[in-house]
């Protein structure tokens, strides 16, 4: 592995590359959708966007019978509405956080070219119009389109709805024409079960991301990184089925559905995937045995807890308690696979509890101080000596560092900024036609407007109510700097 200024970031090489690969030929409309989402100024808007789309393959697994009744068939003779009564509460729900994400003055040009396509008379003109926002060119207008399929599949479940009985072979049927109107959007497609968004897949552990970069063998990182982004990603779909006295909607039976789905996808991947993926040419060894490890509660809480149609659906009682079964299965998977990483690592510190979130922004914190007095030693020396790369050398490799972890922690609108920096400082000594001197004056002046923005960040997450009543550290601080430097 790399060291010192040779080494390449960990989170630059593997989650980014990660997500890259996961999105194989959509990668160009994913780039564009994750500008759009930073600039979007709407509060909340990856968690929007996250609640959005685990409804949307929330509603693509709802209509695999697998996901309902497992490997058992259901009645020929069953009733079908209260299925359909869930999808439509999922479909409803899905509209209003696509509504969301529009910005108002692109949801008036919208609706106004919806309305003028409604109102032409000429066919001709109607279709060019139709054709234009069937092109998807930007992110609202596929945004846009979804929306409007799904009011109307909303409108046409409201009146199926009233019919005395719904067979089985009409949800299917409700669900293949759901299925097309989610798989045609370019923008908004849902991701699979491994296919992950730079908006808002992330390890949000710092203890699991040193461990992560801590793995000497690349190929390991990776595949680790995977189990363990698809791991979280199924504890956040799991928050939204709430816990008492919050009122459940029909729809967290569409969530409960869609986290079985992912939990198999995952135990697959944990058996098979990753010592493939891990294999040398010892074999796989230890890495086929924390698969196994990792799988193992996944498959047993899949064979412990019944498919949710095989019990009553007004059944809160044990809604909750299949919640919770699935909360404490992963987790689990997550202990063991951390256990592999690092055997010194304990379940009870990786998790979003009190002290979790407290390592986290503590963490965050200490490296936006360091990151920021980095900054302003590198300006005083360069300031002093013009020529002083050493301490441009040390900026650089504490920018490294810190894509690893810190990064990590940051909110994905926030990271645009970080981003700029940190590729500047990657490529700063190899800019052509300019000297030594002019790129060194340049970086000083870059360093001083960055440690502008990192002290605008610091004071950000030192509002963050878990560190209000913890004092920043300056003897700890102070020794992070040292070490950095």
């Amino acid at each position: 592995m790399a060291t010192g200024g040779d080494k390449r970031s960990f989170a630059q090489d593997f989650f980014f590359e990660l997500m890259r690969d996961s999105q194989r030929v959509r990668a160009v409309y994913l780039a564009e959708r994750e500008r759009w989402i930073r600039g979007l100024d709407i509060s909340g808007r990856e968690e929007i966007l996250f609640e959005l789309e685990m409804l949307l393959r929330g509603i693509d697994r709802f209509f695999n019978l697998r996901n309902l009744f497992g490997e058992a068939q259901p009645p020929q003779d069953r009733d079908w509405r209260e299925e359909l009564k869930a999808s439509r509460d999922a479909v409803h729900r899905s509209v209003h956080l696509a509504r969301k994400l529009i910005a108002q003055r692109q949801e008036q040009a919208l609706l106004f070219r919806s309305f003028v396509e409604g109102s032409l008379a000429d066919d001709r003109a109607r279709g060019r119009l139709g054709a234009e926002l069937r092109e998807q060119r930007t992110p609202e207008e596929s945004l846009f389109l979804l929306r409007s399929g799904l009011v109307a599949h909303q409108g046409i479940l409201d009146h199926l709805l009233r019919l005395d009985a719904a067979p089985q072979t009409l949800f299917l049927d409700v669900g293949r024409a759901l299925q097309h109107e989610l798989f045609v959007s370019r923008y908004f497609c849902p991701p699979s079960a491994l296919e992950f968004r730079a908006e808002y897949d992330r390890v949000s552990s710092v203890r699991l991301l040193e461990a992560l970069r801590h793995l000497d063998d690349d190929k390991q990182r990776k595949a680790f990184a995977l189990a363990l982004l698809a791991s979280f990603r199924t504890l956040r779909s799991l928050r939204y089925v709430p816990a008492p006295p919050t009122p459940h909607t029909r729809r967290v039976l569409v969530i409960l559905a869609l986290v079985r789905s992912e939990m198999h996808a995952l135990v697959g991947y944990l058996e098979s995937d990753l010592p493939r993926l891990c294999a040398t040419a010892e074999g796989v060894g230890a890495v086929a045995a924390a698969g196994r490890a990792a799988a193992q509660p996944l498959r047993d809480v899949l064979g412990r807890v019944p498919p949710i149609l095989t019990m009553p659906l007004t059944d809160r009682a044990q809604l909750d308690e299949q919640r919770d079964a699935f909360v404490g299965a992963t987790k689990d998977a997550i202990g063991a696979i951390a256990r592999a990483l690092d055997p010194a690592l304990g379940k009870a510190e990786l998790f979003e509890d009190e002290g979790a979130r407290i390592a986290q922004s503590e963490r965050l914190r200490r490296d936006l101080w360091v990151f920021r007095e980095m900054c302003l030693n590198t300006a005083r020396a360069l300031l002093q000596n013009s020529a002083d790369l050493h301490a441009a050398e040390a900026l650089r490799r504490y920018a490294t560092e810190f894509r690893d972890v810190g990064y990590q922690l940051l909110r994905h609108s926030d990271r645009e900024l970080f981003d700029r920096f940190l590729d500047l400082l990657e490529g700063w000594s190899s800019r052509r036609g300019e000297s030594t001197a002019i790129r060194l004056q340049r970086l000083r002046e870059d360093c001083l407007r960055f440690a502008d923005i990192l002290d605008r960040a610091m004071e950000l997450v030192g509002k963050r109510a878990e560190l209000q009543k913890l004092p920043i550290d300056e003897a700890a601080y102070q020794q992070a700097l040292a070490k950095a430097l």
